[in-house]
């Protein structure tokens, strides 16, 4: 067993790893704890990590949101040309006299999908910036930290915008997400460094 120990010692933290994946795909956790028992110590010096560690999370949970925001940018964008498409196809239909009430109503429904993702995308918007102030950060500070802005070029939505008229954030979506951003930020960071502030 002494030998085996010694080949133990000598692997590269790749071999290691590549070798206790393979342990755990056969289900020999025997050997799993074999390589962790084998594995050398290191002492580590590290920076607060309650400071690190709140610079990450932010970072995190920006870039989490920033995707959010640009899934509901993706679906406005998309709704909108199905929306032209289908104004395109009405019109043909009208020339031929084809046009029905079903027309009006698909373009009444697509209308009021752009409104409701345009609220909710105002609302995460809002529900971001809130929680930022609530740590004492701008959120373009935190825009700018991360090189990439929270709500992209929003510039893009203006003709959208413009055509839904002036749409209202989801006050209950906005309420939400500054829920899911707080928790995140408690269980992860506040409970952890409580005593540390």
């Amino acid at each position: 067993m002494k030998n085996m120990d010694r080949l133990l010692e000598r692997l590269t933290p790749t071999e290691r790893f590549q070798i206790a994946v393979a342990a755990f795909g056969r289900g020999d956790l025997v050997e799993v704890d074999r390589l962790n028992d084998s594995a050398a110590y290191r002492g580590i010096n590290v920076q607060e990590p309650a400071y690190f560690e709140r610079l990450q999370k932010i970072t995190w949970l920006a870039l989490y949101f920033t995707v959010q925001a640009r899934d509901i940018q993706l679906t406005v964008l998309a709704v909108f040309s199905a929306m032209i498409i289908h104004l395109v196809q009405s019109d043909s239909r009208r020339h031929t006299g084809e046009l029905s009430d079903e027309d009006d109503a698909k373009f009444d429904e697509l209308v009021e999908l752009i409104e409701q993702r345009i609220s909710r995308l105002k609302a995460l918007h809002a529900a971001w910036v809130e929680f930022c102030s609530g740590l004492g950060l701008a959120a373009g500070d935190i825009d700018k930290m991360i090189g990439l802005s929270f709500m992209g070029r929003l510039e893009q939505l203006e003709p959208i915008q413009k055509i839904a008229l002036e749409v209202t954030p989801d006050a209950e979506f906005q309420r939400d997400c500054l829920d899911v951003m707080r928790r995140f930020w408690k269980t992860k960071l506040e409970d952890r460094y409580a005593a540390l502030g």
